[in-house]
């Protein structure tokens, strides 16, 4: 399972996640990018580095994987709403979120929350 599976799996998982964005199929979690014309509020996710970690003999026992998360809604109200959800389900997942700032689109005039976390995979 890659680190992005098991990231969108912490996610999918979360009831207060869920209530948000949707479930199964019509989840509004995305990786890399949102899909043109997609309903908001919506999360995006994307890897912003990877770091291995290899013990002397040259074994690779896992990596770090950070990744940057995106909550996008009509409001900024909206936005937070689901950022609050995406910190509630990785501090539950034993994942500890790194830093929260404010957003905004000028183009779509959306509003962001967006979000850091690395996971040990």
């Amino acid at each position: 399972m890659s680190a992005e599976s098991a990231l969108y799996g912490i996610l999918a998982a979360a009831p207060g996640v869920t209530a948000l964005v949707g479930d199964g199929a019509a989840a509004r979690i995305y990786p890399d990018a949102m899909p043109e014309g997609a309903a908001y509020p919506v999360i995006v996710f994307a890897r912003s580095s990877t770091e291995p970690v290899v013990t002397l003999d040259g074994v690779k026992h896992g990596e770090f994987a950070s990744f940057g998360l995106q909550c996008w809604g009509d409001t900024r109200a909206q936005a937070d709403a689901v950022a609050d959800a995406v910190e509630a389900a990785l501090l539950a997942a034993g994942e500890i979120p790194e830093a929260r700032e404010a957003g905004y689109d000028p183009e779509t005039g959306l509003i962001a929350t967006l979000m850091s976390v690395t996971l040990f995979h």
